[in-house]
């Protein structure tokens, strides 16, 4: 029986689609891991989820509820943050470019920006009052960690 060629055809894109997407995929994983907003080395962010996963279950349910409770105060004054920045995006892109706008508003955005660094400074004070000496060091250890885990050929793994 033979098969004809709009069969023949149809598996083929069926073929090419699910190849594309599957490195549709991958390619996004990999930017989403590696692209715009993720942590870079040498960054001076908190990563605590990375902290989180060394932590007990007590441990890690405690700050989970300091971390909600934080969250509840964080949360306006990061939409603040980003309506600040968009406002700058949008002077920055206009037609006209307007000097002192630009300015005000970038002012405005590092300002927003200094107040939420020292909220974060209160929950991790918060964070470290939770934990005990062995925890605490552990846990701020892992959570400013920013070197990738693996080697390069070639390269030395540094602290």
């Amino acid at each position: 029986m033979a098969t004809s060629r709009s069969k023949i055809l149809s598996v083929a894109l069926v073929v090419s689609v699910v190849t594309n997407v599957i490195i549709g995929g991958f390619v996004t994983a990999q930017w989403l891991d590696h692209g715009p907003g993720t942590k870079r080395p040498h960054s001076a962010t908190f990563d605590r989820h990375a902290a989180m996963d060394i932590l007990g279950d007590q441990h890690r349910e405690n700050i989970g509820q300091i971390w909600k409770a934080r969250r509840k105060i964080l949360g306006p004054h990061f939409r603040e943050f980003g309506s600040s920045r968009r406002q700058l995006a949008v002077l920055l892109s206009a037609e006209t470019l307007d000097q002192a706008a630009i300015d005000a508003a970038y002012m405005d955005m590092i300002a927003k920006r200094i107040e939420i660094e020292g909220l974060l400074k209160i929950s991790l004070l918060e964070f470290a009052k939770s934990l005990p000496p062995d925890q605490r060091a552990a846990f701020f250890k892992e959570g400013f960690h920013t070197q990738k885990r693996h080697k390069r050929p070639g390269k030395e793994k540094r602290d």
